[in-house]
C-alpha cells in the first residue's frame, strides 16, 4: 500500500482515539518535565561585585548570562563576549567616520587563552571583517549567518564551561526526555496504522475524521521535534553553588544599574567595557546591544523590574485572525465570512451532487466526475473561512464588552515586521511601511513569568520602558487606551 493510498482512506476510529490519547499524554509529559525542572530565581545578594569562587576565577559574561537569564544562554551573551574580548585586548573597538568599527587583529594579554565559545565569537567577528576591520553596520547585516547550528554550538559550549565550574547541570535528563519522545513516536505509528486500516470513503463523508487525523500527525510530529530540541539544547538547572552565584550577580546588577549612565559607550577603558558586558546581559545597559550589534536582539526575552524584583519575562507575539483589530470591525467581517462561506459551500455541494450547473456538466460528459470531485474538495475548504468567521463573530462580540487592564512596565514595544515569523513577513511588509501601522506592546505587572503582547495603533501605543496603564481586549488583544501612570488617558483608538 502506498503512502498516497493511506492518505485517501478514512482513519479507523479506534486507532485514531488511541493516537489522540497517546499524543495528549506525550504533551502532558512534555509540560510536566518543563514545570518540574524550572529553575527558580533567588533573591538578589549584596549590591557589590562578587568575588571569584575560592580556587577559581570570575565567571565570564557569557556564563553570567546563563546564570541570570533562567539558566538559558541568551543572545545578548554574544555581544557581552565581544565586549569582554575587547576588554582583554583580543579585539579593539573604535570609530571611523562616525561609525563604530571592530578591529579583529589582537593577541590578548600574556597568558590569556580563549574558551571555545569565545573563539567562536572571535571567528564570527573576523569572518565579517575586511582587512581585519568590521563595521557595526556589517555586523548587523550578517545576523542571518548565525544559524541554528551556530547558536546550538555556542549555547552548549557556554553551558559546558558553567558545568565545569560546578554551577549547573543539564536540565533535561533521559528521565524527562524519553517518555515524551516514546509517546510521540507511538502516536505517529498508531496514526499511520489508523490510516492504513481505514476504508475508502468519500471525502465529504469523512472530512472531520481526516482533519482530526492530520491534527494528530501535526501534534505528534511537533512533540517529537520539541523533544529533539531539548535533547540538543543548552538549558540547565542550578546547583547549590550556582544558586549562590546567581544571587550574588543579581545583587551586583543593582550596583550597575545605579552607576552606569544611559549614555555609556563601548568606547571605554577595559574595566568599563567589562562592566558594560556584565550589565548588558542583565538588562541594565541594553543600548550596548544596539551599539555593538554582534548578535540579533532577542525579542522574546526581556528584563523587568515590575513588582520590585528584577526578573526575566518571556514575551509572546500572538498571530491569529483579527488580532489587534477593533472588535466591532472583526465581528462584522466575521458575519460576512460566515454568510459568504455558507452560500459558497452550499453551491459547491450542489455542483458536487450534480444539482447545479447541469448545462455545463452536459457539455463535458467525460469530465463530470472530475468537476464534481473538485467541487467536493472546494466545498470542504469553504469551512476554513466559515470557522474563521465564527471565531471572528465570537471574539468580536466578547471583546466589544470585555476589557482587561494591566498596570506595569512596557518591557517590549515592537512593530509586527520585527517579530513575526519569516513566512508572514512578505504579507505584512507592505503594511509595515505605512506610517499608521500597529505596535506590539508587552506589559509586565510583575505577577507572571510570560506575557502575551497586545497590538496598539499609533494613538494607543506606549514607549518601551514606560510605566503605563494599558487597557486591552482579552481575545483580540486590541489596545483601547494607554496612559503613563499618573497622567490622563489617551483616547480609545
Amino acid at each position: 500500500m502506498t503512502v498516497l493510498t493511506a492518505f485517501l482512506h478514512r482513519p479507523t476510529t479506534s486507532a485514531l482515539v488511541i493516537a489522540i490519547v497517546v499524543t495528549v499524554a506525550g504533551w502532558a509529559a512534555h509540560r510536566w518535565a518543563e514545570w518540574s525542572t524550572r529553575p527558580t530565581t533567588p533573591e538578589p545578594g549584596p549590591a557589590r561585585r562578587p568575588k571569584p569562587v575560592q580556587g577559581g576565577s570570575a565567571e565570564t559574561p557569557a556564563v553570567i548570562a546563563l546564570l541570570t537569564n533562567g539558566f538559558d544562554v541568551p543572545k545578548s551573551a554574544v555581544t557581552a563576549t565581544a565586549l569582554d574580548l575587547a576588554a582583554r585586548g583580543w579585539i579593539r573597538v573604535a570609530t571611523t567616520d562616525q561609525e563604530l568599527v571592530v578591529m579583529t587583529r589582537g593577541s590578548g594579554e600574556a597568558g590569556d587563552s580563549l574558551r571555545s565559545y569565545e573563539q567562536q565569537v572571535l571567528n564570527h567577528l573576523a569572518s565579517r571583517a575586511f582587512n581585519d576591520v568590521a563595521s557595526a553596520n556589517t555586523l548587523a547585516m550578517s545576523h542571518h549567518r548565525l544559524n541554528r547550528r551556530w547558536w546550538t554550538r555556542f549555547g552548549r559550549s557556554v553551558a559546558a564551561d558553567a558545568q565545569e565550574q560546578g554551577l549547573c547541570r543539564r536540565r533535561y535528563t533521559p528521565t524527562q526526555l524519553v517518555p515524551p519522545a516514546a509517546l510521540a513516536v507511538t502516536g505517529l505509528i498508531v496514526a499511520w496504522v489508523a490510516a492504513r486500516g481505514g476504508d475508502e470513503i468519500a471525502l465529504t463523508d469523512s472530512w472531520a475524521s481526516r482533519a482530526v487525523w492530520i491534527g494528530v500527525i501535526g501534534a505528534a510530529g511537533l512533540l517529537a521535534w520539541r523533544t529533539v530540541e531539548r535533547a540538543i539544547g543548552s538549558s540547565q538547572r542550578p546547583t547549590e553553588v550556582g544558586t549562590q552565584r546567581t544571587s550574588a550577580w543579581l545583587g551586583y546588577r543593582q550596583r550597575l544599574r545605579d552607576r552606569i549612565p544611559a549614555h555609556a559607550s563601548v568606547l571605554a577603558p577595559p574595566p568599563q567595557q567589562l562592566a558594560l558586558a556584565h550589565a548588558s546581559v542583565m538588562g541594565v545597559a541594553e543600548h550596548v546591544l544596539d551599539e555593538l550589534p554582534a548578535a540579533p536582539e532577542d525579542h522574546g526575552v526581556a528584563w523587568s523590574e515590575a513588582g520590585g524584583r528584577p526578573h526575566i519575562v518571556r514575551v509572546h507575539y500572538p498571530v491569529r485572525p483579527g488580532f489587534g483589530q477593533h472588535p466591532v470591525k472583526v465581528a462584522a467581517v466575521g458575519v460576512v465570512l460566515v454568510a459568504a462561506g455558507r452560500w459558497l459551500n452550499g453551491f459547491l455541494q450542489r455542483v458536487a451532487d450534480g444539482e447545479s450547473l447541469e448545462s455545463l456538466l452536459e457539455r463535458v460528459p467525460g469530465q463530470v466526475d472530475l468537476i464534481e470531485g473538485v467541487a467536493e474538495v472546494l466545498a470542504i475548504l469553504c469551512w476554513i473561512p466559515i470557522l474563521g468567521g465564527i471565531w471572528a463573530v465570537i471574539a468580536g462580540a466578547v471583546d466589544s464588552i470585555a476589557t482587561r487592564e494591566r498596570v506595569g512596565a512596557v518591557v517590549r514595544a515592537r512593530r509586527p515586521v520585527e517579530v513575526l515569523p519569516g513566512l508572514l513577513l512578505n504579507v505584512v511588509k507592505p503594511f509595515a511601511e505605512r506610517d499608521r501601522f500597529s505596535t506590539y506592546l508587552a506589559v509586565d505587572d510583575g505577577r507572571r513569568v510570560s506575557v502575551s503582547a497586545w497590538l496598539a495603533n499609533e494613538r494607543s501605543a506606549a514607549p518601551q520602558g514606560a510605566q503605563a496603564r494599558v487597557r486591552a481586549t482579552p481575545l483580540l488583544g486590541y489596545v483601547r487606551s494607554s496612559e503613563p501612570v499618573g497622567t490622563a488617558a489617551r483616547g480609545d483608538g
